[in-house]
């Protein structure tokens, strides 16, 4: 027994005698990974190839051809008017289609769900799947005029984003005016919103929709009805030219 203590007494000791280590050196050093790195596995290049040439094959699909380069910008940009009134259209569609009794009013897109450009010329399945990466959905929201001027309230705030069925001015980054479906808004009126369900949910600081009177789940990809409605556009009529309408607007 003493012999243990003598023992552990004596570890204790040489651990509190110990002298604490401390970082006085950081070295890094950037490892490169390309196609040199390492043997190509020909087993498995045999067994992705025809799963990456499907892909590559779907991703070149033609959709639409533009006249001009679609990119994002505020108060309003080509590309958000784009969008915008493609919700708004296959929304409404949706709503003829299930013999709905109801018209969306309007449609808003928030600015930091575009993540890519459409380029001018030929744009490919490839070049929505940039524009659009995520698996949104098409969401109508039933609310009230207030909940939709305080959506005014913030568009106005950032400077713009998309939104169709709506005319809206910004004075020094406040709403200064806001009209749906050409009349001024009333604030104890109910309004038919159709947006993705990322905002729906209250989203990118919308919590005035989070609440709704009324919510239908339409679980149309938003992707995908780009697609199918700009490849339907271009059959029908050709190149596409997607213009400004100054539906948001700075006034002075």
């Amino acid at each position: 027994m003493r012999r243990l203590f003598i023992s552990l007494f004596a570890i204790l000791f040489l651990f509190s005698c110990a002298h604490q280590l401390s970082v006085h050196q950081i070295n890094t050093k950037n490892i490169s990974v390309d196609t040199y790195s390492g043997s190509v596995d020909s087993a498995i290049q045999v067994i992705v190839k025809p799963y990456r040439d499907s892909i590559a094959n779907d991703m070149s699909k033609l959709v639409t051809v533009s006249a001009t380069s679609l990119v994002k910008a505020k108060p309003e940009s080509k590309l958000t008017n784009l969008v915008s009134d493609i919700i708004l259209e296959a929304a409404t569609n949706y709503c003829i289609s299930q013999n709905m009794k109801i018209k969306p009013d309007a449609s808003y897109v928030n600015y930091g769900g575009l993540r890519a450009s459409l380029p001018q010329g030929e744009i490919t399945v490839g070049r929505i799947f940039e524009l659009m990466p995520f698996e949104n959905e098409i969401v109508l929201i039933h609310i009230s005029g207030e909940s939709i001027l305080r959506m005014g309230e913030r568009i106005a705030i950032r400077g713009g984003e998309g939104v169709a069925g709506i005319k809206l001015g910004i004075r020094d980054e406040k709403l200064a005016t806001l009209l749906v479906g050409g009349k001024v808004v009333d604030p104890s009126a109910l309004y038919w919103l159709a947006t993705n369900d990322y905002i729906a949910n209250g989203g990118d600081q919308m919590s005035m929709f989070s609440n709704p009177a009324d919510r239908i789940d339409t679980k149309i990809k938003i992707r995908d009805t780009l697609i199918e409605i700009m490849a339907n556009r271009y059959k029908r009529d050709g190149i596409i030219d997607i213009k400004e309408d100054g539906r948001i607007y700075n006034e002075q």
